[in-house]
C-alpha cells in the first residue's frame, strides 16, 4: 500500500528530551518528494483504507499513526503516515497551513520560518530549529495545490541544509464529508543520519516525527483557529 499510495500522490502533483522533540520536528518537516513508493496516499482517498478502530479514533479526535522503516541504498529511513481530525472548517485549516507565519506556532520546535524565494504556487522556506545548545536549519521547496488542499515539499539542494534525506506531504480534506471537520493527513520518510540522532534517540524521533497532525490540531483548537477563522 505504501508504494501504490505514494505513486498516486506524486501523480496528483531536559536537554536530551528537548533535543529529541526538536529533532523529531525537524525531520517531520524536512521532506523531499523525490522518491516514489514509500508513503500512503493522503486526504479523502485514504479514508477508504481506515479500519473500524482507526475511524473511531479519528472521530474521537485522536491521532492515528502507521509507522514505517526501510533501507534505500545507504539510507536508513524512518517515518510513515499519520492523521488527526481538527474541529475547524476545512478552509480555515487550509488557510493556516498555507501561511508560513503560522509555522512557528503550528509545528513543533520551529524557531523561525522565512520565505527566501517564491513563484506561482510554490515557495522556498528556510526553517530553523533550536535544540538546547544546538540548532539545525534547512530549506524546503514547497508546492501548494489549492484545488486539492495539498502541500508537497522537497529539500532545496542548491542551499545549505542540516538534513541527510527526507520527503513527504501534508494535506487536509473533509472528515466523512463534513466540511466543518478537517482530516489532516501527513506522510514523511527520513534518514536522521549518524551521531546522537542516528543512535540513542532514533526510536524517539520516529515516534515524535509523526505527531505533526496532533500539533496542528492543538494550534487550531486555540489561537490559530480564532485567528484564521476571522480572515
Amino acid at each position: 500500500m505504501l508504494a501504490e499510495g505514494m505513486s498516486t500522490h506524486l501523480r496528483r502533483s531536559g536537554f536530551v528530551r528537548t533535543s529529541v522533540l526538536a529533532m523529531g520536528a525537524l525531520f517531520a518537516l524536512g521532506a523531499v518528494l523525490v522518491s516514489p513508493g514509500l508513503l500512503s496516499r493522503s486526504g479523502a482517498q485514504q479514508a477508504e483504507g481506515f479500519s473500524a478502530d482507526e475511524r473511531q479514533r479519528l472521530a474521537d479526535g485522536r491521532l492515528v499513526v502507521r509507522r514505517s522503516q526501510r533501507r534505500r541504498g545507504q539510507l536508513r529511513l524512518i517515518g510513515g503516515n499519520s492523521w488527526q481530525v481538527v474541529d475547524q472548517p476545512v478552509e480555515v485549516t487550509w488557510r493556516a497551513m498555507c501561511d508560513e507565519a503560522s509555522y512557528r506556532r503550528m509545528l513543533p520546535a520551529v524557531e523561525s520560518a522565512r520565505v527566501v524565494s517564491h513563484a506561482p504556487g510554490q515557495r522556498t522556506v528556510r526553517f530553523r530549529h533550536a535544540m538546547g545548545f544546538t540548532s539545525a536549519s534547512y530549506h524546503l521547496r514547497m508546492r501548494y495545490d489549492h484545488d486539492r488542499r495539498d502541500i508537497t515539499f522537497r529539500l532545496d539542494r542548491q542551499r545549505p541544509n542540516d538534513l541527510r534525506a527526507a520527503w513527504g506531504f501534508l494535506s487536509v480534506a473533509p472528515f466523512e464529508d463534513d466540511e466543518d471537520r478537517s482530516l489532516v493527513s501527513f506522510g514523511v520518510m527520513a534518514d536522521p543520519g549518524g551521531g546522537m540522532l542516528g543512535g540513542l534517540v532514533r526510536g524517539e524521533i520516529h515516534d515524535w516525527m509523526l505527531r505533526v497532525p496532533e500539533t496542528i490540531r492543538t494550534y487550531m483548537h486555540g489561537s490559530g483557529g480564532r485567528a484564521y477563522a476571522s480572515r
